[in-house]
């Protein structure tokens, strides 16, 4: 029977979930009193960090390690180490949320939204001082969310080598990370239009190293794989990496809005240069470049401007040319992942179906 991603990755979710539950329960239990605004920080960074997502990262840890292993073994440690991505993730968007100026987040209010409530709740202040309390506090949680990151890879009763090796590409993860968001930010303030290969860079940096490469050579770290065979596993994780990112913005403007958690709007009313803009506006009339300009960046767009730019993205071939850029990074990922021999089936067929789940995901 072929293997359904969506299954493995839901089967995986439970577990994951299971362990970030009892992570951020015992660390409020540390602390021994729940009224403690450190324990109610901590809370709602549990109930933001729980509130959804697939748990991507997490799976490719696991199975970045089962590629080199027969069995589980140490499975509950690869366990731990898997959720340190998942608290990355929740430290990124959180500050994402704040850079963005997004109040919703995965069918919910953003962190900073969230404890901006909470300060109006408990402090009866105006509105305006809740607001900067709360964006000034999510920073705060976001920075716990990257420690705890750490703290879960320390907490594994794996080698001190394997456990410094572990933290090492985290952070390295990190600093490019880092890297991609600064070029991103500076790409939405700057009037000029980003390139394609300036934006597949962004996506490099700012995706694909901590969605799929660091987890899975984390995994795979923890199984022994040899430099070579992580060499291949990033070589894989890369391109299909930037296919996430390029596919992501495709759903951005085209996704259904309840699947995704945010309307279609969204990355048209914060002005993101997606690959669709770019390539729109190469190939657009003047009239319709008009349109897309004033548009990027309107934070009052309505359904009926967002609907031109769809019209625009697809009569000009913009949205074919990001589907097939993404089909053909998608090949040259699984074409590395060919060089792999003598790993475990099930793991390499998960990698495999997941490139290919890529296209065919509506959220």
């Amino acid at each position: 029977m072929a293997m359904n991603v969506m299954q493995e990755l839901g089967n995986y979710k439970k577990i994951v979930d299971s362990e970030l539950e009892k992570f951020f329960d015992s660390k409020i239990e540390e602390i021994g009193d729940p009224d403690n605004p450190y324990s109610t920080v901590i809370s709602f960074l549990k109930e933001y960090t729980l509130r959804g997502g697939k748990r991507i990262r997490p799976a490719f840890t696991y199975y970045g390690n089962l590629l080199f292993t027969e069995a589980d073994s140490c499975l509950d440690d690869v366990i731990k180490a898997s959720i340190a991505h998942e608290l990355k993730q929740a430290y990124y968007l959180i500050h994402d949320d704040i850079t963005d100026r997004s109040d919703e987040r995965r069918g919910g209010p953003s962190m900073h939204k969230m404890l901006e409530e909470w300060y109006i709740q408990q402090n009866g202040i105006s509105h305006e001082e809740a607001r900067h309390q709360g964006m000034s506090m999510a920073i705060f949680a976001g920075d716990l969310a990257n420690s705890f990151a750490y703290d879960t890879i320390s907490q594994t009763g794996l080698a001190v080598v394997k456990k410094n090796a572990a933290i090492e590409i985290l952070n390295n993860t990190d600093l490019d990370t880092l890297h991609g968001q600064v070029l991103d930010i500076l790409s939405g303030i700057e009037p000029e239009m980003l390139t394609e290969d300036e934006l597949l860079n962004i996506h490099l940096l700012k995706s694909a190293k901590y969605t799929i490469e660091s987890p899975l050579q984390i995994g795979a770290l923890l199984a022994g794989a040899s430099k070579e065979q992580l060499k291949i596993l990033s070589k894989y994780a890369l391109p299909l990496g930037q296919a996430f990112q390029v596919q992501d913005d495709n759903l951005g403007l085209f996704g259904d809005e309840e699947k995704l958690g945010k309307p279609a709007s969204s990355d048209l009313a914060e002005g993101k240069k997606t690959l669709l803009i770019i390539k729109a506006l190469e190939n657009a009339k003047h009239s319709e470049k008009r349109i897309i300009n004033e548009y990027l960046g309107n934070p009052n767009i309505t359904e009926s401007m967002v609907k031109q730019v769809q019209d625009i993205v697809k009569s000009t071939g913009s949205l074919d040319y990001s589907v097939n850029l993404a089909k053909d990074l998608i090949n040259e990922s699984k074409e590395y992942l060919n060089q792999l021999e003598n790993v475990n089936p099930e793991a390499k067929e998960f990698l495999e179906k997941f490139a290919d789940y890529m296209l065919d995901r509506d959220y």
